[in-house]
């Protein structure tokens, strides 16, 4: 159509390429013999770079696509987002807020935005339903359609908390179901492979893969969480939660195990545990210390929650750390540092 572009370059565009055979050899070809800046995009955990063709790996770069952040829901619904660094108006701040509700209960898959509660329950069912039944069962060859359905919701209900294979192993077998503990490690990482949802380890060298150990998992989207959750649940502290950790992984690439984790920490006979930690798990460094709490007016949770931040601050030679909430906003001073507590409106817009 365009002759001129052989000479002049062109870019060029490929949806869903996957599905056709030997795709990597045509695309190699045209990256060899033309030029052209080629984009390759799909739904499909064959994109992702471990499964890239032997052709194209060292000359390409790989891009991770999420359901909406909160700044892109808010846009979608308003047609902008304010500056996060600039003051926020009385008005423009329960707006925000009140978007941040919605936000945690219907999601970023633009889809199901216009749809009733209902109909997007559905709609998000028969997501993870089909990304089960293609990037699962059939990638993988599961022997047992079932059990995987089974094992996905009981993982999306339980998003922003600890899974344990143990648990959920002997919760199967008590109901009669055939499963061994490592079919359930296996499935939770195909799931991972297919960004439906994803798990944080222990902040720790150690990150081999223990088939008995209990890892908190997180959806894709607060939504899903909803969709598999049981129906009189509209637990925020969940879903605050999932919306945080997706926030970090869209920030913190996952370039290698260990980018996002959480702490669990011992101070003077004291357990605390930290929800996020960013840094770098084989280099125990991190930058970043994020406890989430949708409501400190409880004496005793908010003692808890700055506690575990300043054992951490200590343990990293840290300043600061944050505390994500769905209203407070305060400057703490403690031992070891300040605990900034911040609307979960503002510092998803951050």
């Amino acid at each position: 159509l365009y002759p001129a572009a052989r000479g002049e370059g062109a870019y060029l565009f490929f949806d869903e390429i996957q599905e056709i055979p030997e795709w990597g050899a045509f695309l190699r070809r045209v990256v060899d013999t033309e030029k052209a800046t080629v984009y390759v995009t799909g739904s499909s955990s064959k994109m992702l770079s471990s499964e890239l063709k032997s052709e194209f790996r060292g000359r390409s770069l790989v891009r991770e696509l999420f359901p909406l952040s909160f700044s892109e829901y808010v846009r979608y619904k308003t047609g902008g987002v304010p500056e996060s660094n600039a003051p926020f108006s009385s008005s423009a701040a329960a707006l925000l807020r009140h978007h941040l509700v919605g936000y945690l209960e219907r999601g970023g898959f633009i889809a199901t935005l216009e749809q009733t509660p209902a109909d997007a329950i559905q709609l998000l069912q028969e997501y993870a339903s089909r990304t089960v039944a293609m990037d699962v069962v059939e990638r993988y060859d599961v022997k047992n359609p079932r059990l995987a359905s089974l094992f996905l919701a009981r993982c999306m209900a339980s998003s922003g908390r600890e899974l344990s294979v143990n648990k959920v192993y002997n919760e199967f077998k008590s109901r009669q179901i055939s499963v061994s503990r490592n079919t359930l490690s296996d499935l939770l990482e195909y799931y991972e492979d297919a960004y439906l949802l994803f798990s944080v380890p222990e902040f720790t060298r150690s990150l081999a893969n223990n088939t008995r150990s209990a890892s908190k998992v997180y959806a894709v989207d607060p939504a899903m969480f909803g969709a598999f959750s049981p129906a009189s649940a509209l637990d925020h502290g969940q879903r605050l939660e999932t919306a945080v950790f997706n926030a970090l992984r869209r920030r913190t690439p996952a370039v290698r195990p260990g980018s996002v984790c959480r702490l669990l920490i011992k101070d003077k006979n004291k357990s605390h545990e930290v929800d996020f930690v960013a840094g770098d798990a084989l280099l125990m460094q991190a930058y970043g210390l994020i406890q989430v709490s949708v409501d400190m007016t409880s004496e005793k949770t908010r003692e808890r929650e700055i506690a575990a931040l300043d054992a951490a601050m200590a343990q990293f030679d840290l300043g600061e750390s944050v505390i994500v909430t769905m209203d407070e906003q305060a400057d703490i001073p403690c031992k070891h540092g300040v605990v900034h507590a911040v609307p979960a409106w503002k510092w998803l817009l951050s």
